[in-house]
């Protein structure tokens, strides 16, 4: 892997399904500093945030990273269904669907195969097909992509390449991450004792012996109860209301000091993102910060590896792109056939085999292009420099050879209808620019990169 260049990043495999953000942290002491000591005479010191600053990545969703992700989640979803599915096969045997093997017979049929190794017969096939076809189908598109290979996904790559109009960074503000205080629960009292009434005495009572004074008793009784009861309700009634009191107090005094401290953030954050701005046309730290989440976030067929550095005495970007080898390509070309339950294969000429390479080592130095000079309005200039390994004959070893090196004004892309890109082959949009590549027949020969400029 080269290292020309001081900062080196790796780009991860398969796609994001979450889209990216990314705290920036920044020191208010040191950048601010070196910000104000660049520009000092134009501009005055800035304080920035010691808890840093929450940039969102733009070009990570973009229509064709959407639909790449869709089918990612609906195999997600089939697979995870698996787990939950059991299967009777013709003999009465009980299967986990989770534990079947697919693979592809030489016709490219969709076989099963259990965990004893035993295949399912056709008529065990069918019978899945007819009760669970999305997960069958599934399986099907899993068999297929491996054959593509992950590259396939990608031909169109470029049309990804952002718009520069549209692309200009903006800072995210971060909420105001206090909970608001919680209003006290309204006032509520305990029940107020009920007076006893006095007992009705009737005929009856005066005919029972000791009835009528038995009623009197039970009379001063409850008496007497309610009279306990009216006082412990007056207390606790006098101690609730106390406490309300006092919970309303804090809360209001709570709320005041949110509320005060929610405006100070809100300004907070406002002045960061006016700051956000201008350092990211002066500061090479934030540039560098921004640039690495961008590029993090995007998702590529295979793990790739970026190494660059900002030159901000010349406002050019400098980039060395790793590329995939010409056998990353796969040599056959899968379909999916829903009505023969299979795979339709079909072997690539060499020359096929070779524009597909070159279509993707186009399509990605495009996209990345953009992506840099959307990310960062302070480059005037990107150069791209795309390398792959290739064993040298003469050592035996694995070495790095640049295919293709690309230096593209902003003006230049700029002047792109990016509207109608899907309409122009990558390979001549890069030849808009100054690019330096040797092919011949689709192949490609080691050049010599642009070097950055001595000062």
């Amino acid at each position: 892997m080269t290292l020309r260049f001081r900062h080196s990043i790796s780009v991860a495999e398969g796609v994001r399904l979450v889209k990216g953000q990314r705290v920036i942290n920044l020191s208010d002491l040191t950048r601010a500093k070196a910000w104000s000591e660049h520009d000092q005479q134009y501009h005055a010191p800035l304080t920035m945030p010691t808890s840093g600053l929450h940039y969102i990545t733009r070009f990570d969703s973009t229509r064709a990273h959407q639909h790449r992700a869709f089918q990612l989640r609906e195999r997600q979803k089939w697979t995870a269904k698996a787990y939950d599915l059991s299967f009777t096969t013709d003999d009465n045997t009980q299967l986990k669907v989770n534990t079947l093997q697919p693979s592809l017979d030489a016709g490219g049929v969709l076989r099963l195969k259990a965990a004893e190794g035993v295949l399912l017969t056709d008529r065990d096939v069918n019978k899945l097909w007819d009760e669970l076809p999305q997960l069958l189908r599934s399986l099907l598109e899993e068999q297929a992509l491996l054959i593509n290979g992950p590259i396939a996904d990608y031909a169109d790559v470029h049309l990804e390449a952002p718009k520069l109009p549209e692309g200009l960074p903006i800072y995210s503000p971060s909420e105001f991450a206090e909970p608001q205080p919680q209003r006290p629960d309204p006032l509520s009292l305990p029940p107020e004792p009920v007076y006893p009434q006095p007992p009705s005495i009737k005929l009856w009572h005066r005919l029972i012996p000791g009835r009528q004074q038995q009623l009197s008793r039970a009379h001063q009784n409850a008496l007497h109860e309610w009279q306990t009861a009216k006082l412990r309700w007056k207390a606790e009634t006098h101690q609730a209301k106390s406490t309300s009191d006092r919970a309303r107090q804090r809360y209001k005094a709570y709320l005041s000091v949110w509320k005060a401290r929610k405006l100070a953030h809100e300004a907070e954050q406002q002045v960061y993102a006016e700051q956000f701005s201008t350092l990211l046309l002066n500061d090479e730290n934030l540039m560098t910060e921004v640039l690495i989440a961008e590029l993090t976030q995007l998702d590529w067929p295979r793990q790739t590896h970026i190494s660059f550095q900002l030159d901000l005495n010349h406002r050019t970007a400098w980039l060395d792109l790793e590329l995939p080898t010409l056998d990353d390509i796969s040599p056959l070309k899968a379909e999916i056939s829903l009505q023969t339950h299979s795979v339709k294969m079909r072997q690539k000429t060499d020359e096929q085999v070779s524009k597909e390479y070159s279509r993707s080592v186009h399509a990605s130095v495009v996209r990345v292009i953009g992506v840099v000079l959307s990310s960062l309005p302070a480059m005037d200039r990107v150069v791209v420099s795309g390398y792959t390994q290739r064993k040298d004959l003469d050592t035996g070893f694995d070495r790095d050879d640049y295919l293709i090196s690309v230096r593209v004004d902003r003006n230049d892309y700029a002047a792109l209808d990016m509207d109608s890109i899907d309409e122009i082959d990558p390979k001549s949009i890069l030849q808009r620019f100054n690019v330096m590549e040797s092919l011949n027949s689709g192949l490609f020969s080691s050049i010599q990169p642009f070097e950055p400029e001595s000062d």
